[in-house]
């Protein structure tokens, strides 16, 4: 890339910025969750033609690109096979993962139109499918990935509200059976020790906007795979019972046949013996005669 391009990239750089700041009834905030959809609108004129237009990405200090380009979505953009353009020029993208979040721009002939800020919801859970059981621990983490990490998350937002709820859409709070960890305020982490009646019990990871309406969130179900706590094992009994000892059927089958084995071969070598005793006898008989 020659120096007159790298200028003209920081220039048309700095150009949407001050645009976005400027015409701030363009911006739309959009929220949509890990493997959602999400439909970027591009505010034109009625009488737009999609050709002009272009569709820039950036993602604060770390990659700007370029997405569409004269109506249609570049082959080698990384997101080719999850975007389209839909008629009215609006972009839509499919799937979303969390290198998604961004600054997404509406350009025509390079002027910009409208500017989407898009934020990705995604949740983790570090703990095992075997602590999902009553008196098991449970850990979930829901992450917001946003269009400018660096400055959203490294101090509370004025631009959304990041926080677990239960079922029925009260969200929690610390007490003695939740513990919220917020590591920023892009990202909390909620710890519960799982009773019973959380057997299939939905927790809602939410974002909210600055009109506090709802505007995306996942939920986890915790499902479990053992409906009760291992019980103890009950030891073996002990062989200094006073009680009589039942021993296991294989064992008094083996006492009954084995003397009956040593009798059967007794009487077999018993009579094999007599035999040739017998043999014997009349050999010794015959040669006397002779």
């Amino acid at each position: 890339m020659t120096s007159r391009e790298n200028q003209m990239r920081v220039l048309l750089l700095a150009s949407l910025l001050l645009t976005v700041v400027r015409c701030s009834k363009d911006a739309v905030l959009l929220y949509s969750t890990v493997g959602g959809d999400a439909l970027l609108p591009c505010f034109s004129p009625a009488s737009l033609n999609c050709s002009s237009i272009s569709w820039t990405f950036y993602r604060g200090g770390e990659r700007y690109t370029e997405e569409v380009s004269g109506g249609r979505v570049r082959e080698d953009s990384d997101k080719s096979s999850r975007l389209s353009v839909a008629p009215n020029c609006s972009l839509a993208l499919r799937d979303l993962v969390a290198d998604d979040a961004g600054s997404y721009v509406c350009l025509q002939h390079g002027q910009s139109i409208t500017a989407v800020y898009v934020s990705v919801l995604a949740f983790t859970s570090p703990s095992t499918v075997t602590e999902l059981q009553p008196g098991g621990r449970l850990a979930l983490s829901c992450t917001l990935f946003t269009y400018y990490d660096a400055v959203l998350c490294g101090r509370p937002s004025t631009a959304f509200n990041l926080s677990w709820a239960a079922e029925d859409g009260a969200v929690l709070r610390n007490d003695t059976r939740h513990e919220l960890i917020f590591n920023t305020s892009c990202h909390i982490t909620l710890v519960t020790e799982l009773k019973r009646e959380d057997n299939n019990r939905k927790w809602r990871c939410q974002v909210r906007d600055r009109e506090n309406s709802r505007a995306a969130f996942q939920d986890f179900t915790s499902a479990f795979l053992f409906q009760n706590p291992p019980a103890a094992q009950t030891p073996p009994p002990s062989s200094s019972s006073d009680g009589p000892v039942q021993l296991p059927i294989s064992h008094i089958v083996l006492c009954v046949a084995l003397p009956v084995m040593v009798l059967t071969v007794g009487f077999f070598t018993w009579r094999g013996d007599r035999k040739r005793a017998k043999a014997s006898a009349a050999g010794t008989k015959l040669q006397e005669i002779n």
